[in-house]
């Protein structure tokens, strides 16, 4: 009887046991790997429409998602978008990336990692009028004033990563929406007819 009674409590402790290890493996769990933007290379192509993105203009994405080894790539941030909010994508995210506005030539916007920011961070002006690599695309900024700025002189609207959405970049074009339509956010009138390319330092366009 001595033998029986310590076996019964060994049952019952290997049950806590199995659970607090489990408990503890999963405040333990490693986080997912911080991922940085990379540089383009040449023959990389877009993972929404399948066009190289060597000679695309207006800025570009990439996507870092669960069980590849290379971020995806996007041609143009109507296309990012276009990806990452699709809901079936959404749980392999990772690290996301989008090119700065302000770290690029518009036309010929380069390879280097270093002209991508933080897609998420992010402010981003949408129906504005420099076409992308597909059409109607949005300029992403670092900085919300500078956005504010561009969208004064281009017209558009400025919003946050999380404003934007599935219907958004469905209907978006080259200008501002009439207020009833189908997804219209409030716009800014550009300024200027025929508003310049934005221009960068050279450093950051290859």
């Amino acid at each position: 009887m001595a033998f029986g009674t310590p076996w019964r409590i060994g049952l019952h402790g290997w049950s806590t046991l199995i659970v607090l290890v489990a408990l503890l493996a999963g405040c333990n769990a490693a986080p997912p790997p911080i991922r940085h933007a990379v540089n383009v290379l040449p023959g990389d192509t877009c993972a929404v429409c399948g066009m190289e993105l060597a000679r695309s203009p207006g800025p570009r994405g990439q996507a870092w998602v669960a069980g590849h080894a290379r971020p995806l790539m996007f041609d143009s941030t109507r296309d990012f978008f276009a990806y990452v909010l699709q809901p079936e994508n959404q749980s392999g995210l990772q690290d996301l990336f989008v090119q700065g506005t302000t770290r690029i030539d518009w036309q010929h916007p380069g390879r280097a990692a270093v002209t991508f920011i933080d897609a998420r961070k992010a402010v981003y002006v949408a129906w504005q009028p420099l076409p992308g690599s597909m059409g109607p695309t949005l300029a992403p900024f670092a900085d919300r004033r500078a956005a504010e700025a561009f969208a004064q002189a281009h017209g558009g609207a400025v919003l946050m990563f999380t404003a934007i959405t599935p219907d958004l970049i469905a209907t978006l074009g080259y200008h501002c929406p009439a207020p009833a339509a189908p997804g219209a956010v409030p716009c800014i009138l550009a300024r200027v007819a025929e508003p310049a390319m934005p221009v960068t330092p050279a450093a950051h366009t290859h």
